[in-house]
């Protein structure tokens, strides 16, 4: 013990200092050491729930992401349905359009035909009356006789035979 008086120690207030030490230690644990293990492991805690939620939100946001492009897929699927379906729509309103006026078309040319040959019927009458007074005209001039209208008749039936 003299080496430790030779220094200026003694062993009485090392002792006292060692327990000041522990004392001191113990304290500090219990009151700063512990409660700041405890703020440190709630962070901790908090940390990795927040990287867990960030996580699951990650995966959230890519099943959104999926579902969106999905829904922007069958969405565009069906519009380009409906784009078909209307250009069908169209040309089948186009083809019922050209078949309308195409019958259209053939009936008024129909209904022409029945004009004209009804026309035709209405001046080859006119015609042949015309006709059967110009033979009677010419026949009383070249003869000079007064023709009868049993004469008359005779001679139309018999110029309307020759013409048919």
């Amino acid at each position: 013990m003299d080496i430790l008086n030779q220094f200026g120690v003694q062993p009485i207030l090392l002792a006292a200092q060692v327990v000041n030490f522990f004392i001191l230690l113990f304290i500090l644990k219990k009151l700063l050491y512990g409660p700041i293990l405890k703020v440190l492991e709630a962070r901790r805690k908090k940390i990795e729930e927040s990287l867990k939620n960030a996580e699951e939100i990650e995966k959230k946001l890519q099943e959104t992401d999926e579902q969106s492009e999905k829904i922007i897929a069958n969405t565009l699927q069906q519009s380009q349905k409906i784009l078909d379906e209307t250009k069908e729509a169209a040309a089948q309103i186009l083809e019922d359009a050209n078949n309308s006026a195409a019958n259209i078309i053939e009936r008024a040319h129909v209904q022409a035909l029945e004009a004209i040959k009804t026309e035709r019927i209405i001046l080859e009458r006119e015609t042949k009356e015309h006709l059967g007074d110009l033979v009677v005209l010419a026949f009383e001039k070249v003869t000079g006789k007064k023709v009868t209208r049993e004469d008359q008749e005779r001679m139309i039936e018999k110029e309307v035979r020759n013409l048919s």
